[in-house]
This record gives C-alpha cells, structure tokens and sequence, in this order.
C-alpha cells in the first residue's frame, strides 16, 4: 500500500506533488469510513454500528463513501507523502486537484525562497562620524522654550513670532507639465468631440484634489520662517494682517526645498486670521531646566539634549546605512520565491490595515462600503509594495546567514540588564521586566535588535573593508554548532543512565487506550467476517 508520489519544481519555487493511493488503501479507508457512520445512523435490522459493509455501501452508495472515505485518510495521506518528499515548505500547500478512481490527489507547495548576493564584500563606502551641532542643540532648546511658553490675545496686527490662528485653504498651481498634459487631453477630446470641446474651453481649469496642501478650518502657526513648512515668503504674507483680514497671495518654493514635489513650484493661499496671539518665551536658564524634568541646572538639561540627539541621530545613520546596503545588495542578488511569500506579506499589511481601521472606530465592512472599495481591490494595491518589502527581507535575512550571524544567551541577558537597568532597585518590577524579555513578545523584540545591531556592525565593517575572514566565520560556526550537539547528546545520555538506574514502574493500562484497542480488535473480526461472507 505503498503510495507513488511524483514531484516537480516549477521556476517559482513551488513544489508540484501528485500522490496516487492505492486502491486497496482506498478500500479499506472506506470499510472503516462505514462502520464509523455505522455508527450515527439507524439501520433497520440491525443494531446502532453492527450494519455490515454490503449494507452500509447499498445504503449510502459507492461514490458517496469513497469521497467521504477520501476526506477521512486526506490528511494523513499528505501527512505521509510530506515525510517521505521532505521538501523545504514556506507556506501552506495548496490542494490543487483531485481523480477519484484511481485516487490522485495533487498539491502545490511554496519551497522557502532561494537567495544567492553577489560579491557584496568587494563594496566601500565612506561612513560619516554622527556629530550634533550647536544649532541643533539651540533648536531643541528652543522647542522646549515653546512646550512652556505664554500665550496672549492681543489685538494689533501680526507680527513675527507671534502665534496666529487661521483658516483657508493653498493649492499648487499647474506646472509646466500640468499645462502640457492637460492641452493633449482638450485636443484628444476635441478630435472625439468638438462641440464638447468648445464648451469646456472658456470653463476654469479645476484643481486635482492631489494640489492641495493646506485646507483648515482652524490651525495654529508660528510665524518664524524656520518653524513654518512654507517658510519665509509665507511668513512675509500674514505679518501686518489682524485678526478678522482675508488674503490671497502666491508663493513660490526655493528650488532647493526640502519636499520636492513643492520644489519650484507656485502656490496660491486664501486665508483669514482668526486670531492673534503674542509669545512670550520662559528665559534659558536653571528654572526652565527645573520646569522640564529632574534636572537642577541649565549645563544638565543641555547635556540631556545633546545626548538625545546624539542618540536619534546615531539611530536614523545606523537604519540609513542598513537600508542603503540592503539597496546594494539587491541590486546584484538573485531571488528566487514562491507567489505564496507575496500573499503572506499582503496578509500582513492587510491586518495592519485592517487594525488602523479599527483603530479610528470604523467596522471593516462599513470602511469598504465607505470607499466602495472591495478587500481583492485593496490587496491588489499593496502588491507592489509587499514585494518590494519581501525582497528588502529575503536579501537582509540572506546576509545574515551568509555572515553567520547570530544571538547568544550572553547578547539577551547583557541587553536585559541594560533595559531593566531603568527601573531602579524594585526587585519585584526587574524580575518581572526581565521575565517579559526572556519569553514572548518581549523575546522576539528584544533578540531582533540584538541581531540588527549585529548586521549593522558587520555592515559597517564590509563597508570599510574590515570584515572577518568567512572561511573563519564558518569554522567558528561549526565549533558552536558542534559543542551544542556534544552537549545535547551528554545530556541525553545522562538522562538514559538516569532511567536505567531507577526502579521500572509498572503503570495499568489506561482504560481509554484499553477500550480503543478492544473496540479494533472488534471492528478487523467484524472486518473479517464481512470479507468472508462476500465472497461466500
């Protein structure tokens, strides 16, 4: 009853598996497949599950046995067929198909994807040293000046610094190429329909709602050129009006602006000033410093803000050099995934998706009839993103393995006593923070930004050409892997010698399995009988 599996591998790294059962596997399935329903149904004759199987297959019918016997052994047969191929699986399989007689049963499996990087260790790049500026730091000063400043209603005209409030809306006026497309569209439409054409060239152009940047009803602005998006020329606008003044005015962005969808182009506001407040700023000295936390000094609040900064600037340079390298690797890896990766990375933004919705106090459904949106139609407009994204992993994860990466018992519990570390001395509170990062959610976070600290240095030391010999690497890995597995088996072994050593227990035999091995017993008799009577 041995089964005859077949298996393919298409150029997607799926795994085409057909499984033909034999029949006589078939036939018995079915006899115990009828001697379970036997059992849930009253036959006439007979009592509740001793009907015989010529009975029970006239009642039920041939075909109707052998789909159910089917899906009774399903599972077990793929279970089987799985053990005996011992393929790579990614995700899920598929069951594609099914023949009934004979029972071939076909399945697609998505293999784990194949990652080759090109020759990325021949890669230099120069690495900046992370360096905070005084004016960054008097910036920070400043917001922080502002999270405690007094407010004013004052009743003169704007002037700059104050806080005004406003309403309107700005819109970005058609560029260059805006006009371009939209002269093709009349004349397109024109050829089509020149009535049409006439009637809609005196009407103004509309706006696409996509040149809209600034619609409100009520907002709150600094008017300081450096704390302001639009910057200086907006500033210059809206000093001099007072409260209650409608403008229109344009502007136009440096072409060095830092957005660059707006660098260069023109904008035209309307606004209204609702009201007008004037700002008056706590001095830098020991009371604000007090003011803002724990410190007692002005030199200590500034040390905290430059440490911040510090911080978050060495952050965004480590995910910028990681993100940048994942860029390098990309652009000569060879990657090789099934389209099951894909959907699995859309599953994902889907429930991300999904929860904002949530979130914002939506039900999913009533979000779709919203946007007379269907859930395939949002999916389809995460795939590109999805794959970009599974592609970013597959060569990271590739890297990492390639490197020989990976996170020690030593790494978690050093990163464990950093993090509690904030919680002062409430031994109740540290062990169970510490019990949060050795398990779970709190395991997975924290080995994840172990093991990403780990490929940011190697990064960096591919990048500057002092990398590690891989050839060592590789050696290193077997020596570990080899100690764990001369560890494991000692204490295998011990644990046998344990058992060995301590007196046999001799335990009766469940009443359930003794009862289950009887009613078998009972049922191949019954099997038995059932064969002889057909074929008397």
């Amino acid at each position: 009853m041995t089964l005859k599996i077949q298996t393919e591998q298409d150029d997607q790294r799926q795994l085409l598996m057909t499984i033909e059962v034999p029949e006589d596997r078939v036939e018995k399935q079915m006899r115990q497949t009828a001697r379970k329903l036997a059992r849930e149904v009253n036959i006439p004759g007979f009592r509740k599950g001793k009907a015989p199987y010529p009975v029970m297959l006239k009642r039920i019918g041939r075909d109707s046995l052998r789909t159910e016997a089917v899906e009774d052994m399903l599972q077990s047969v793929f279970t089987e067929a799985l053990d005996e191929v011992d393929p790579e699986i990614y995700a899920p399989a598929n069951f594609d198909d099914m023949e009934m007689e004979p029972l071939v049963l076909k399945f697609t499996i998505p293999l784990t994807p194949e990652v080759e990087l090109g020759n990325y260790r021949e890669l230099r790049k120069e690495i900046e040293p992370v360096e905070i500026t005084e004016e960054a730091i008097a910036e920070a000063l400043e917001r922080i000046q502002t999270q405690h400043q007094q407010l004013e209603d004052v009743e003169r005209p704007v002037e700059v610094s104050d806080m005004v409030t406003l309403s309107g809306k700005g819109e970005l006026l058609p560029s260059a190429e805006d006009e371009d497309e939209k002269e093709e569209a009349e004349e397109t439409e024109a050829a089509d329909d020149a009535e049409t054409a006439e009637s809609e060239e005196d009407a103004p152009a509309e706006q696409p709602e996509d040149n809209v940047i600034f619609n409100s009803e009520s907002v709150d602005l600094i008017m300081e050129a450096k704390q302001l998006f639009w910057g200086e020329e907006f500033v210059n606008n809206v000093v001099g009006m007072a409260a209650g003044d409608e403008k229109t005015f344009n502007i136009t962005f440096p072409e060095e602006f830092e957005e660059e969808e707006l660098a260069g182009r023109e904008a035209t506001f309307t606004i209204t000033v609702l009201n007008v407040r004037s700002r008056n700023l706590p001095p830098l000295d020991d009371e604000l410093a007090k003011l803002e936390g724990t410190f007692e000094t002005l030199d200590e609040l500034r040390e905290s803000v430059r440490e911040e900064l510090q911080n978050n600037a060495e952050g965004e340079a480590k995910n910028a050099l990681i993100e940048g390298m994942i860029d390098d690797l990309l652009e000569d890896a060879q990657l090789i995934y099934p389209p099951a990766a894909v959907e699995a990375e859309i599953d994902g933004m889907m429930d991300n998706f999904k929860g904002q919705v949530t979130r914002a106090g939506w039900s999913w459904e009533d979000f779709l009839q919203l946007q007379s949106a269907q859930e395939e139609q949002l999916r389809e407009n995460f795939r590109e993103g999805a794959e970009e994204q599974l592609k970013r992993q597959l060569v990271l994860r590739q890297f990492i393995m390639d490197e020989k990466l990976r996170v020690s018992e030593d790494d978690i519990n050093a990163h464990i006593d950093e993090r509690v570390s904030q919680f002062g001395d409430n031994e109740a509170l540290l062990q169970g923070m510490r019990d949060y990062y050795r398990s779970g959610p709190g395991f997975d976070m924290l080995s994840s930004e172990v093991l990403m600290e780990k490929a940011y240095e190697r990064i960096e030391a591919v990048l500057t050409g002092n990398a590690p010999d891989l050839a060592e690497l590789e050696a290193e890995a077997e020596a570990a892997e080899s100690e764990v597995e001369a560890v494991a088996e000692a204490e295998s072994e011990a644990e046998e010698e344990t058992a060995e050593s301590e007196p046999e227990v001799v335990e009766a035999e469940p009443v359930a399995e003794a009862e289950t091995e009887t009613e078998t017993a009972v049922d191949e008799a019954e099997e038995s009988e059932e064969q002889e009577e057909a074929e008397g």
